[in-house]
């Protein structure tokens, strides 16, 4: 529990981006008909998204190490700091976001375009540019986290293209989650 308040109180921004999330899990499950359909899953889908799994770590890789240089090493975390990873990954970040960007603005972007690479991109492009304000020191350009909006337009290749071709919300929360967990366990702070 001190671990979530301290996540909590980190910044306003994270206070004000975990309520946005409420409200837009609370409007997909509530104004979206038949919500439980985007998270259906096929046998054939556990083995694609391992592929895109293994895929997208070798890509994010390359780019962190592009970004920040030699920063992976392993965070000594205990049994209890690693269970809280796991569950704000999960249901604090992963889900909520894969809703909003997969299961809310990508569909409305497929509702314009069937072209795939227009969907995955501009998808992709809108996750990461709501990255820019996460880790900013204030609203000046300079001060964004730039190198954050590549990682996460470059994982969010990854999401929207499995979540195109699974339609399902599954995979990419799995894989969000997963993202995130390898994150704060081998990357350095």
């Amino acid at each position: 529990m001190n671990s979530l308040i301290h996540l909590l109180s980190k910044s306003k921004y994270h206070s004000f981006v975990i309520a946005f999330y409420v409200l837009i899990c609370g409007y997909f499950f509530y104004f979206i008909p038949f919500p439980f359909s985007y998270f259906t899953i096929n046998n054939g889908d556990i083995f694609l998204s391992f592929s895109i799994f293994v895929f997208a770590i070798v890509t994010l890789f390359i780019v962190n190490n592009f970004l920040y240089g030699d920063n992976l090493g392993i965070n000594k975390k205990n049994l209890s700091q690693i269970l809280f990873i796991v569950f704000y990954s999960v249901i604090l970040f992963a889900l909520p976001e894969e809703i909003l960007f997969r299961g809310i603005v990508q569909n409305k972007i497929e509702l314009m375009t069937s072209n795939v690479f227009i969907i995955v991109i501009f998808s992709a492009l809108i996750f990461g540019i709501a990255h820019l304000l996460n880790g900013a020191k204030n609203l000046h350009p300079t001060n964004w986290n730039w190198k954050l909006v590549i990682i996460t337009f470059t994982a969010g290749l990854y999401l929207s293209f499995a979540y195109y071709i699974t339609g399902s919300l599954v995979i990419p929360v799995i894989l969000h989650s997963l993202f995130i967990i390898i994150n704060k366990l081998f990357v350095k702070e």
